[in-house]
């Protein structure tokens, strides 16, 4: 795979120099092509990883404070009622650890 991938590379970066009117039998010229070719998807796979990263903790943030607040409206509801004591404030402790861990989240 890695062979396949260098013979792309080097079949760009020739064709690369041909087209700009470079020498394409230099070793100068093909390699600088294929350089920036590299870097290019380089940037390119570091720019998909870096917004990847923001939209996945944007929506894991507001996805876990949503959560939090149910678990603390249905926690609050079985305290208060005495329907089910113990439940219900593992609940409230439940929600407010978990919306503790969305605003650490939000601040990295």
């Amino acid at each position: 795979m890695k062979l396949c991938l260098a013979l792309i590379a080097i079949a760009v970066g020739v064709y690369a120099s041909a087209v700009n009117g470079t020498n394409a039998t230099a070793p100068v010229g093909v390699l600088d092509n294929i350089n920036n070719i590299i870097n290019n998807w380089l940037n390119i796979g570091t720019n998909f990883l870096v917004n990847l990263e923001y939209t996945l903790k944007y929506y894991i943030v507001k996805i876990s404070e949503v959560a939090a607040v149910i678990m603390a409206m249905i926690g609050a509801f079985l305290y208060f009622t005495r329907l089910s004591k113990y439940t219900g404030r593992s609940l409230l402790i439940g929600a407010v650890l978990l919306y503790l861990f969305a605003e650490i989240l939000k601040g990295i």
